[in-house]
């Protein structure tokens, strides 16, 4: 009984070091089966080669439309850092709710100002991509952002919001309006104009149709960057924009 035990472990073990390697033996064919085998292996006659004038080509790919007129750069674009005439043109595609936003703004923009911006090297700018399927308030956010934008404060609003995220406001839009209103009221802003540019269905429209105009060029989540038209995904770290911005000033 001891030896008929043993055989068994040993057997049960060797099938467990092989299971990866293991396949079931072949069942017999049938002669259905023996016959479509031999039906295959009968030569074929050739075809005719293809005259290669006749070879229809394939239709060229529409070309990209301009970054600068899809996306409405500008000299005086509100939401840019930098000269205009830099070297190298950042875009940021963000979600004010998006974690790996945040943790872009505080681990590796901050480097990106101080190193190449502030030199002129860079022209940073930022544009909206709310995800408002898994962030509720982002496309508020978004036009808390843009109404700041048009009293010339974006950039406070941009770093307000980033910096209060899951603190302050986040994921109920009814609640986060009040708050956005008061982070303009902090920034100095006119409170009665950003509340109307708030609820303007307009500013909304605007935000959408800067989200389809990123689309066109790849932009399908938050963060994503272009840099010199080049794009890149996700919060990378400072030393993947170090090596473009680097290549493109040599």
């Amino acid at each position: 009984m001891r030896l008929f035990t043993l055989v068994l472990l040993i057997a049960a073990g060797l099938l467990l070091a092989a299971c990866g390697a293991y396949s079931p033996p072949s069942p017999t064919r049938s002669a259905v089966e023996e016959m479509q085998t031999s039906v295959a292996l009968q030569p074929r006659a050739t075809l005719a080669p293809i005259d290669p004038e006749k070879i229809p080509t394939a239709a060229p790919r529409p070309a990209l439309p301009d970054i600068s007129e899809a996306l409405q750069l500008r000299s005086d674009d509100p939401r840019a850092l930098g000269d205009p005439n830099a070297p190298v043109l950042i875009i940021e595609f963000t979600d004010y709710e998006c974690p790996f936003c945040q943790q872009f703004f505080r681990d590796t923009r901050p480097q990106i100002i101080e190193s190449f911006v502030q030199t002129g090297a860079v022209r940073f700018v930022a544009r909206d991509f709310p995800l408002a399927d898994i962030h509720p308030s982002a496309p508020l956010a978004a036009a808390a952002g843009q109404c700041a934008a048009d009293q010339g404060q974006f950039w406070p609003m941009y770093e307000r919001l980033f910096a209060t995220h899951q603190e302050e406001w986040g994921g109920v839009p009814k609640r986060d309006r009040e708050v956005f209103i008061e982070f303009a009221s902090d920034l100095g802003l006119d409170s009665d104009a950003f509340s109307a540019c708030l609820d303007d269905p307009a500013t909304l429209q605007r935000i959408e149709q800067e989200q389809a105009a990123a689309a066109r060029f790849g932009i399908n989540s938050t963060p994503n960057f272009l840099v010199n038209g080049q794009l890149l995904r996700g919060a990378l770290p400072f030393r993947v924009f170090e090596d473009l911005v680097q290549q493109a000033l040599q």
